[in-house]
């Protein structure tokens, strides 16, 4: 049985199909990568999973349809477009943000998180002086703290170097041989296959074939 289920899911907007015909299977602990040109639609597609816009047709989560007023079905670690960070916050502050919204991750997350991704080289500098890349393994590491059963990003490897993109690359393939399920939308074809066990191409609105 599919862990996601996307039944011919549509979306108009002023009488333009921006997404139509979208149907796609998603199980369990693979690592989905949604692939396509920049306006494929492959954001509203994550977008749509999530249950952040309305939309027609069905999302099934878990077993459970996704509806925007509804809570989701699973824990979700997310990175949609560019990272949700407060500017006047430190990286720290950022991520324990996240602790008091789920007392369940354990504190110690955070400095393993920022170590990782060498962040904890800035103790004290607030977000808004953090250069891009910066930016997007902050993102990052806010999606990936407590290793929630489903994560999902979005265009993950932008402004990142070299160095932190193998990083992120090791750090999906060891979550997902520990069970987390990965959706991830990507243009970049070198990470995407280092990392993809299933890959579902976009164009137009519509995924046209999966390999």
């Amino acid at each position: 049985m599919s862990f996601i289920e996307l039944k011919q899911v549509g979306k108009v907007i002023k009488k333009q199909p921006l997404l139509h015909d979208i149907n796609a299977n998603i199980h369990q602990n693979s690592i989905t990568v949604l692939e396509g040109i920049n306006g494929s639609g492959k954001t509203l597609i994550l977008k749509a999973l999530l249950g952040l816009i309305k939309v027609t047709g069905s999302v099934i989560v878990n077993q459970q349809q996704v509806l925007p007023n509804k809570p989701f079905p699973v824990k979700a670690g997310i990175l949609i477009e560019k990272p949700s960070l407060i500017e006047d916050f430190t990286a720290y502050k950022n991520l324990g943000l996240l602790i008091k919204l789920d007392p369940s991750i354990p504190i110690g997350q955070i400095n393993d998180s920022l170590q990782y991704f060498d962040l904890n080289r800035f103790p004290k500098q607030k977000v808004k002086k953090f250069s891009l890349g910066m930016k997007q393994k902050l993102g990052i590491a806010q999606a990936f703290l407590g290793e929630y059963p489903l994560i999902i990003l979005d265009e993950p490897t932008n402004a990142l170097d070299q160095k932190s993109i193998l990083k992120l690359v090791d750090l999906i393939k060891s979550c997902n041989q520990r069970g987390t399920t990965f959706i991830i939308a990507s243009h970049d074809l070198q990470f995407i296959d280092q990392v993809a066990t299933s890959r579902l191409n976009v164009e137009e609105g519509t995924i046209t074939y999966e390999k």
